[in-house]
């Protein structure tokens, strides 16, 4: 019998409690009618084609800085996978609502905090139109929710409201419906205008690093800002694309879920919840991760073959069997940097004119306390001492000085494909410089981690460590 890997689920964060005010008769029709007199929702094609028309229409009316600040002074809740799948396991219509009434008071918090962030930075960076954009979308989307929130449109959601079971809710089936679709109207209109974020940065960083006089690493203060930036970034984006694919899952049971962002694409014998898969089965999530990566590497040599993946199965962790709670875009993502870079190290360090190349390896194991390793392992050559301690760096590369990034071919890339495609397989194969900086990222997001051990002349060793259900909480800073 195999080792089981997760345990009973339970909550991880119990904040204080507040009671929300009811929704009164008169409330409840001024909504109704307001509803339907609104023209019909749009289609995503319809909403991508709106934004592309507003990013060069005059900027929208100035957000008042300091309402963005006062929100930004507010804590904010920490996320836990516990407390997201216990949500999707017990899904009904109020369910929603309740977590609505948690976003409603959250994202304008989370946005508000990376507004702020942007408007500190360095002047010589904050007024690159790559950074001169990201200020006006992030601004335009603290207004946006916390004006729906402002002038009642949730009517019953008070922003005070901390917790799912904090509200008390209506039996109003057609009200209910009425708020659902139109705050998931407005959250698919924010996922729309994010989506080439990471690009916009990397944008940014590149023109900055020219103004720099070290030009290939940004100074600390920056590193620190793409940190604390990106880990906001993504939990915001948990948060949206989570409750986007609990509602369409809900509503739509039949269907896949195609619209809510890092709603990955999933077997039929998937059992996900939004955007988590309780039971992932590794293995399949490693070998979709090497087809990717191998699939970049021929696009980017054209004649030569990809190294093979062998992966190790450990009989303490299921064999084969291997099952884990992930969200499965954000492991992906990990899978696929790792191997993608071990492909290419392993490659040019034994010669692009060879018709075969060691097999990287993958190995599973698990820890006392419950925890799942995946150690992969290369035969390139590893990494010259220097360069050990700064790969978890943004912008930085192994890749020569002659490559050449295409951003706005990117950014054209990325805006025309679906919202579950992977961003990396958007991206060159190597000199991005964002990869394996935001795999530590995903790795940490919720309390795992990404460690490095290289051996110039011989290889590297890279080890992921995700955590157990119980301690997948969410970290909101670097500690």
């Amino acid at each position: 019998m195999s080792t089981p890997i997760a345990t009973t689920t339970r909550l991880s964060y119990q904040p204080h409690m507040h009671t929300a005010p009811a929704l009164s008769a008169i409330a409840q029709r001024r909504l109704l009618s307001s509803v339907n007199a609104a023209p019909s929702p749009q289609s995503n094609s319809d909403v991508h084609e709106e934004y592309d028309q507003t990013t060069s229409a005059p900027p929208p009316p100035a957000v008042d800085q300091q309402r963005v600040k006062l929100a930004a002074t507010r804590s904010e809740t920490p996320l836990s996978i516990a407390q997201c799948l216990k949500l999707g396991q017990s899904l009904s219509t109020k369910a929603l609502l309740k977590n609505l009434a948690f976003l409603n008071r959250e994202l304008p918090i989370r946005f508000s905090k990376r507004v702020v962030e942007l408007n500190s930075l360095p002047n010589e960076l904050k007024e690159t139109e790559p950074f001169l954009n990201l200020i006006k979308i992030y601004s335009m989307s603290f207004h946006e929710l916390q004006t729906y929130s402002d002038n009642s449109r949730l009517l019953f959601l008070s922003p005070s409201t901390h917790h799912r079971e904090d509200v008390e809710l209506d039996d109003n089936e057609t009200l209910q419906a009425a708020i659902q679709k139109e705050y998931a109207d407005l959250l698919q209109a924010i996922t729309n205008r994010h989506k080439q974020d990471v690009i916009c940065m990397a944008h940014g960083i590149s023109l900055f690093k020219r103004y720099q006089i070290n030009r290939n690493k940004p100074s600390e203060e920056i590193q620190q800002f793409l940190r604390s930036f990106n880990r906001g970034r993504l939990g915001i984006r948990i948060m949206v694309g989570h409750h986007l694919a609990l509602q369409h899952q809900f509503y739509h049971p039949n269907e896949p879920s195609s619209s809510a962002y890092l709603s990955t694409p999933s077997s039929a014998h998937s059992k996900r919840i939004g955007i988590i898969e309780p039971q992932c089965d590794i293995e399949a999530m490693i070998v979709k991760a090497s087809q990717s990566a191998q699939f970049v590497f021929f696009q980017h040599y054209s004649t030569v073959f990809p190294p093979n993946v062998h992966i190790e199965h450990a009989k303490e962790v299921g064999g084969r069997m291997v099952r884990f709670p992930v969200v499965p875009a954000l492991l992906h993502h990990i899978l696929f940097e790792l191997l993608k870079n071990s492909m290419r190290a392993t490659a040019e360090f034994h010669g692009l004119d060879k018709s075969s190349y060691p097999e990287i390896e993958v190995k599973l194991s698990s820890t006392p306390e419950g925890d799942l390793n995946i150690l992969i392992k290369d035969n390139g050559g590893g990494m010259p001492p220097e360069q050990v301690v700064r790969p978890f760096d943004y912008m930085f590369t192994t890749a020569s000085n002659t490559v050449c990034i295409d951003f706005p071919s990117i950014m054209t890339a990325v805006e025309k494909k679906p919202h579950n495609a992977t961003l990396g397989e958007n991206l060159p194969l190597c000199g991005f410089g964002f990869g394996l900086a935001t795999s530590k990222l995903y790795a940490r997001l919720f309390g795992g981690d990404l460690t490095l051990h290289s051996t110039s002349g011989s290889g590297t060793e890279a080890t992921i460590r995700l955590k157990r259900l119980e301690d997948q909480i969410e970290r909101l800073d670097d500690n």
